[in-house]
C-alpha cells in the first residue's frame, strides 16, 4: 500500500493561488483545492480550519509578494513621493497580473480570508513612513486616500471600464502625479 501523499502549506497556497485567479476567488474551496494537490478533502483540515483560511493563505502570499515588489521599487528612498509612487505603481503591476489575487488584498469576502495584519505590516508600515514623513498629523487619512484610489484605478482597469479612449497609462500617471502631488505639498490646509 502505497504511503499517504504529504501536503505542504505551501502546496496549499500555490493551488488555492492558482484556482483563483484561473476560476475566481468562489472557486476556492476544501475540496477544489483538496484534488489540486491530490489528496482528500479531510487531509486539508490538518492545515486549514475552513476556507478562508485557504484565502488567507493566499492573500498572505500576496501582500508577501507585493511588499517585496514595493521594497524593490522604493530601495533606499526616503523620499516621499518616491515612495507613494513605488507603491502605487507596484499595486497596478501586482493588480495586473494577479487581478483576483488582488482583489484579496482590498476587498476579501471577509475579515478572516483577507491578509492578516502581520502579513500586511511591511506594506502598511512603509506607506505610513512615506504619509508621515509628507503630512503633519494622523498618516492615516492619507493612506487610505491614496489605497483607494489605487485600487478603484486598478479595478476599473481590470474591468475594461475606461472605455472613453486615450491613454490608460497617461490616465494613471496624471491620476498619480496629482494624488502624490497633494500628499506631498508642504502648503498647510486652506480649510
Amino acid at each position: 500500500m502505497p504511503a499517504p501523499q504529504r501536503v505542504t502549506t505551501s502546496a496549499l497556497t500555490d493551488a488555492a493561488r492558482a484556482l483563483a485567479e484561473r476560476e475566481g476567488v468562489d472557486a476556492v474551496t476544501i475540496s477544489a483545492v483538496a484534488a489540486a494537490v491530490g489528496v482528500r478533502a479531510p487531509s486539508l483540515y490538518k492545515h486549514v480550519a475552513h476556507r478562508h483560511d485557504l484565502l488567507r493563505l493566499v492573500a498572505d502570499a500576496a501582500a508577501r509578494d507585493l511588499g517585496e515588489d514595493v521594497a524593490r521599487r522604493v530601495g533606499t528612498s526616503q523620499d516621499p513621493a518616491t515612495v507613494l509612487s513605488a507603491i502605487a505603481v507596484a499595486v497596478r503591476a501586482f493588480s495586473t497580473r494577479s487581478p483576483r489575487t488582488a482583489a484579496l488584498l482590498f476587498a476579501a469576502p471577509s475579515a478572516e480570508a483577507g491578509p492578516s495584519p502581520s502579513g500586511m505590516e511591511p506594506l502598511v508600515q512603509t506607506m505610513l513612513d512615506a504619509v508621515r514623513r509628507a503630512v503633519p498629523g494622523d498618516p492615516l487619512p492619507a493612506a487610505r486616500t491614496l489605497t483607494a484610489w489605487v485600487y478603484g484605478f486598478c479595478t476599473m482597469e481590470q474591468a475594461g471600464a475606461f472605455q472613453l479612449g486615450g491613454s490608460v497609462d497617461e490616465a494613471f500617471a496624471f491620476g498619480l502625479r496629482v494624488l502624490v502631488g497633494a500628499l506631498t505639498d508642504p502648503r498647510p490646509d486652506a480649510a
